[in-house]
């Protein structure tokens, strides 16, 4: 998906720029200040200042705090309706990775990367707006997976009518492999996701969910959770002979 998801990015830009800098912008950012102490300590003027310090903390060895901004920002998005928007806008640089990691299977279901993309963002929309006083810990972690889950139930929709519509002429191999591929993929999103917050600690399943489901690096998940690549390899090793045992 190389150079096919900038458009679309820059079009969010734009808006962004249009409505994170104005009155709106200060008085969403004051409100949600008021309720949560992370976000007042942050010193953000107003929205499009708060997202660029998120955004900058990515990856950054004192940017613990971030994930529970984001945090914040989801549990009380409906004190107003610029709150969620700013979330997607933080979430930028973490689905552009859900889209370079769908894409290399995605078997050309869309038109090009660009509509992939402008779909990727509908969903993000959905599962942040759904998610609407939801208190998660691993916030940007769990829209990442959902959002990747949705747009993978997508994938297989299209790819199902594709093969139907294209009947035996198919290349038996490459269907055969591409199947098993994704079959694998998704009964292991499934199995954990039945498993977490039940037999499986929540935590290490949101950990295991993103580096065996998700395709993240131990280094990627440290930059999104602010946590250490050690506490999370511990996490995942946990969560793996957990779920072994229930398996």
């Amino acid at each position: 998906m190389r150079g096919t998801t900038s458009r679309p990015i820059d079009q969010l830009t734009l808006d962004w720029r249009a409505v994170s800098r104005g009155p709106e912008s200060r008085k969403a950012l004051q409100v949600l200040a008021g309720r949560e102490p992370e976000v007042a300590a942050t010193n953000a003027p107003d929205l499009e200042a708060l997202v660029a310090l998120l955004r900058g903390a990515i990856g950054d060895p004192q940017g613990g705090w971030a994930p529970r901004v984001v945090q914040a920002m989801l549990r009380n998005q409906s004190v107003h309706p610029l709150i969620p928007r700013a979330i997607l806008q933080a979430l930028l640089p973490g689905l552009v990775t859900v889209a370079r990691r769908l894409s290399w299977g995605s078997g050309g279901d869309w038109i090009d990367g660009g509509t992939f993309f402008s779909d990727l963002i509908t969903t993000a929309w959905e599962v942040i707006t759904e998610w609407d006083g939801e208190d998660r810990p691993y916030a940007l972690l769990d829209l990442l997976s959902a959002i990747r889950c949705r747009m993978r139930r997508q994938i297989l929709t299209r790819r199902s009518s594709r093969e139907i519509a294209v009947g035996p002429e198919l290349d038996r191999r490459l269907q055969v492999a591409t199947s098993t591929q994704v079959s694998d993929l998704e009964v292991l999103a499934q199995a954990i996701e039945d498993l977490a917050g039940n037999q499986l600690n929540s935590t290490d399943a949101a950990v295991l969910y993103g580096t065996r489901v998700l395709g993240l690096t131990m280094t990627e998940l440290a930059q999104m959770t602010g946590r250490s690549r050690r506490f999370l390899a511990d996490r995942r090793r946990r969560a793996e002979e957990q779920f072994c045992a229930q398996s």
